[in-house]
């Protein structure tokens, strides 16, 4: 499910920025601007009612601008337009919307909350003939 809304995140990402780099958990020495890191910051998982759990996985999509004069404006335009854009992606809710510039870096911190059910795959009954 994590790497379901991990390709959530770069689909919009993409959409927003076609020209950015993405990059997932690490950042290559030498990586080129503008470029987007992807971690994941934190997960819980949770047993709930028989079968079903409930899950919150909160991400950190770090923003490296391309300008070199008006870094922090760059951070600032591109925040608005994340935490704007950010509301669903592909059906997963996004909460907890957080923005902030670091040495030039911006950060934009939220949480998506999720449930599942899981299913037990069983052996199938084989054919009865009656006669």
């Amino acid at each position: 499910m994590v790497n379901e809304i991990k390709q959530a995140i770069v689909d919009k990402l993409h959409e927003l920025y076609r020209d950015a780099a993405i990059y997932d958990e690490d950042i290559p020495q030498g990586f080129k601007t503008p470029s987007f890191l992807i971690v994941l910051v934190e997960s819980s998982y949770k047993k709930a009612i028989h079968d079903k759990y409930s899950a919150s996985v909160s991400f950190d999509v770090a923003y490296f601008p391309e300008a070199q004069y008006d870094m922090k404006n760059e951070c600032y335009e591109v925040s608005q337009n994340i935490l704007r854009a950010f509301d669903v992606l592909n059906g997963y809710k996004i909460m907890n919307k957080t923005a902030s510039v670091t040495d030039d870096v911006l950060h934009v911190k939220f949480t998506v909350k999720y449930r599942e059910i899981k299913t037990s795959i069983c052996e199938k009954m084989n054919e009865i003939i009656f006669e």
